[in-house]
C-alpha cells in the first residue's frame, strides 16, 4: 500500500524511478500480459502476480521490475462513470492506500503509452491506455486505443470468442456495459461524432439488439440507458424494445427488472415528446410496487414499504388521483400490523470474535452470505446489563466521584459529566457517559476482530459492486425511495474500507430514515410553526419526543446505541462532529466512526432478514449481469 503521510521511502518502479521499455519487452512480461480467450481485467491480476514470482525465482530483475509497475496497474478499482477518478485505490485502511493512477511517474507514463499496442490482452491493453490517456489528455493515440480495446472486449464476447471473468458470455452483462460506459466517456471527450467512434456506437446497438432477440431483460436494463442517453437508437425503438422485454412472460414475477424496464420506456417516450405514453409506462413502472406488495402478504412491512413507493411514483403523473386514493386506503389498512413486525429488530449471531476464526468462518462463501455476515456480525448490547456493570464498577472507583469534562479536537469542552454521589441516585447524564465509555472498548473489538477481518475477506474474494448491493436497499423500509443509490455506493465505500466517503454517504441518512420509518408507522413528525411554516424533526427530537414510538419499532438495545453514537454529547457525537465538519482526516478510520457506519448497516438489513433468501437472489443475479 502507498502512504502519502510517511516520512519512510522506499524504491517502487515506476513511482520513485522509471523502468525501460527494454523491460516490459522480456519474454516473462509478454507471456503474462498474452491474450486470452477472458476479456476482464480481473483474471490479469492473478496472471501477473505468478510471473512475478517466476522472475523473481528465476532472477530476472528487469522482468520483475516491468511486472511490479503492471501489477499496480492491475489493482486499480474501476468505477467507469467516474469521469474524474475512474481508477481508484483496491482498499484504504487507517490512512494508507492501493496504488492509483497518479502514483506514477510522468516518464513511466510515456513508456506505457508505447507498449500499449504491443500488450496481447485485450482488457488489459484498454486499461493500460486509458491511464495513459487519463494522465496525458493530449495522448489522443492512447484514447482512441482505449476505446477500440473497450470496445474490442465486447465485441469478442458478442461473437462467442471470449467470455469475461467468472465465465460470464453475456454481452450485455455487467462487465460490458462498464466498458462501454468508460468507453463512452473517453469519446465523448474527445469528440463524439469522430469516425473512430464508429465502431463504438455500432456495438452498442449490436449488443441492444442482442438482448432484445434473446428476451434479456436483465441485460436490457444494462445496455439500454447507454444506448438511450447517447441516442444510438431511435428514441421510439428504444422505447418500444424496453416495453416489449418488460411484458415478457420470460420475467414473470421479477417486478424490479419489470419496473427498470418500463421507467426506460417512459424516460425515452419523454424525451421524444411522447407525454401520453411516457405517462403510461411510468403509471406501469409505479404498479410494479403495488405488485412487489402483492407479493408479501405476510410482511406488513414489506407492503406498506412497496405500498408508499408506488404512491410517490403515481404522484407526479396526471389523472393518477383515484389509484393512489385507493393504494393509500390499502395502506392505512395495513399500516397497524407494521409494529408488531419491526419489533423483531434482533438477530442472534454465532461469530467467534478471533480474527482467524472470523475469516475462516466466511472464506469460500458466497458474495450475500459474507455481506449478511459483515453486516450481521454483532449485536446491540442489552442497556440493563451496560447500566448494572458500569455502576458496580464505578461505585467501587474513586476516579466516578469527580467530573469529567469532553472536550472537542480544539480543546473546547463540549460536555461536562458529573461525578457519582455515593448518598444520591446516580445522575443519568453521568451513566450514560460511564456507559459509552465502557462500550468503547466493545466498539473497538468489534470493528478490529470482526468487521475489518469480514471486510478483508470480501476485497480478496468477491468484487462488490454498488449494482449488487441495490436490492437490499431496495428491499429494506429503512431506506426511503429514491435514496437507495445513495445507501448501495455508501455500503460499497465501507466494504472497500474508504471511511471517508462511506461516512459521508450513510451516516446523513439515519435521522431522515428514522423520520421515514416513523412515516411507515403512522406517526408524523413534522410540526407547523407559529407563521404557517413546516418543521422537521431533527434527531435530537426524533430520540426524545419520538421515543416511545421508535421503541415499538426499535429494541431498547439498538435505540441506545443510535443515542449514544450519534446524539448524545459526552459520546463520539458522530452527526455533530460531521455535519460541522470536525471529524479529521484520520478520525474517519476509527472504530467509533466505523462502527457508526456499520450499524446504520445493520439497521438497513434487519428488516429484510425474513425474506433474506429473495433479497440475495437478487443480489446475485444483479452482480452477475
Amino acid at each position: 500500500m502507498t502512504d502519502d503521510g510517511s516520512a519512510e521511502r522506499r524504491e517502487i518502479p515506476g513511482v520513485t524511478f522509471v523502468v525501460p521499455l527494454e523491460a516490459f519487452r522480456r519474454e516473462a512480461v509478454k507471456s503474462a500480459t498474452a491474450a486470452t480467450a477472458v476479456v476482464d481485467s480481473s483474471d490479469i491480476y492473478a496472471r501477473i502476480h505468478e510471473a512475478k514470482a517466476a522472475a523473481k525465482t528465476a532472477g530476472e530483475a528487469d522482468s520483475l521490475l516491468a511486472l511490479e509497475v503492471l501489477g499496480q496497474i492491475s489493482t486499480y478499482h474501476f468505477a467507469p462513470d467516474d469521469r474524474i477518478e475512474p481508477f481508484r485505490p483496491l482498499a484504504i485502511i487507517h490512512g494508507r492506500r492501493s496504488p492509483i493512477p497518479t502514483d506514477l511517474l510522468s516518464d513511466q507514463i510515456v513508456v506505457l503509452a508505447e507498449l500499449v499496442p504491443e500488450i496481447g490482452h485485450h482488457a488489459f491493453r484498454a486499461r493500460v491506455a486509458d491511464v495513459c490517456w487519463l494522465l496525458n489528455k493530449k495522448d489522443a493515440a492512447s484514447g482512441l486505443r482505449a476505446v477500440a480495446s473497450y470496445v474490442a472486449c465486447v465485441s469478442l464476447v458478442l461473437n462467442g470468442d471470449a467470455k469475461f471473468d467468472s465465465d460470464e458470455s453475456n454481452p450485455s452483462s455487467v462487465p460490458a456495459a462498464e466498458y462501454l460506459t468508460r468507453a463512452i466517456l473517453i469519446a465523448r471527450s474527445m469528440g463524439w461524432k469522430r469516425g473512430e467512434f464508429d465502431p463504438l456506437r455500432q456495438i452498442v446497438a449490436d449488443v441492444s439488439k442482442h438482448a432484445l432477440d434473446a428476451d434479456d431483460g436483465w441485460g436490457f436494463i444494462q445496455i439500454g440507458p447507454i444506448n438511450l442517453s447517447n441516442r444510438v437508437w431511435e428514441l421510439a425503438q428504444t422505447a418500444q424494445a424496453a416495453e416489449i422485454l418488460a411484458t415478457s412472460a420470460k420475467l414473470g414475477g421479477d417486478h424490479p427488472a419489470r419496473r427498470s424496464l418500463w421507467e426506460l420506456a417512459g424516460r425515452a417516450c419523454l424525451i421524444a415528446k411522447d407525454v401520453d405514453n411516457g405517462n403510461r409506462c411510468l403509471i406501469q413502472a409505479a404498479e410494479t410496487y403495488v405488485a412487489d406488495a402483492d407479493a408479501r402478504p405476510d410482511s406488513a412491512t414489506v407492503q406498506v414499504h412497496f405500498l408508499n413507493d408506488a404512491i410517490k411514483a403515481l404522484r407526479p403523473i396526471p389523472g393518477t388521483a383515484d389509484r393512489r386514493r385507493a393504494l393509500q386506503d390499502r395502506l392505512n389498512t395495513v399500516q397497524p400490523r407494521i409494529m408488531d413486525e419491526m419489533s423483531s429488530f434482533s438477530h442472534e449471531t454465532n461469530i467467534t470474535e478471533l480474527v482467524e476464526a472470523v475469516e475462516a468462518e466466511v472464506r469460500g462463501k458466497t458474495l450475500t452470505q459474507v455481506i449478511r455476515a459483515l453486516l450481521m456480525c454483532e449485536k446491540s448490547p442489552d442497556p440493563d446489563k451496560l447500566r448494572d456493570e458500569v455502576l458496580k464498577a464505578s461505585y467501587g472507583s474513586l476516579a466516578a466521584l469527580f467530573s469529567t469534562t469532553v472536550s472537542d479536537n480544539q480543546g473546547r469542552t463540549r460536555f461536562i459529566a458529573p461525578g457519582l454521589d455515593l448518598s444520591d441516585p446516580p445522575d443519568e447524564n453521568q451513566v450514560r457517559f460511564l456507559i459509552n465509555q465502557n462500550d468503547r472498548i466493545r466498539r473497538s473489538l468489534v470493528v478490529s476482530a470482526r468487521i475489518n477481518p469480514i471486510r478483508r475477506v470480501l476485497w480478496e474474494e468477491h468484487s462488490v459492486s454498488v449494482d449488487a448491493l441495490l436490492p437490499l436497499m431496495r428491499a429494506s423500509p429503512f431506506v426511503p425511495p429514491h435514496h437507495e443509490y445513495i445507501f448501495a455506493t455508501g455500503a460499497a465505500k465501507f466494504i472497500g474500507g474508504d471511511g471517508l466517503e462511506a461516512a459521508h454517504l450513510i451516516l446523513p441518512q439515519l435521522e431522515n430514515s428514522l423520520r421515514h420509518i416513523l412515516s411507515l408507522s403512522g406517526v408524523e413528525t413534522n410540526r407547523i410553526n407559529q407563521d404557517g411554516t413546516q418543521e422537521e424533526a431533527m434527531l435530537s427530537r426524533l430520540l426524545g419526543d419520538f421515543r416511545e414510538p421508535l421503541l415499538q419499532i426499535m429494541p431498547a438495545a439498538l435505540f441506545q446505541e443510535i443515542d449514544l453514537l450519534f446524539n448524545f454529547r459526552g459520546g463520539p457525537s458522530i452527526r455533530h462532529e460531521l455535519a460541522h465538519g470536525k471529524i479529521t482526516d484520520g478520525e474517519f478510520w476509527s472504530p467509533d466512526v466505523t462502527y457508526s457506519t456499520w450499524l446504520v448497516l445493520h439497521i438497513v438489513i434487519l428488516p429484510t432478514l425474513s425474506f433474506w433468501d429473495d433479497v440475495a437472489a437478487e443480489m446475485t443475479r444483479r452482480g452477475r449481469h
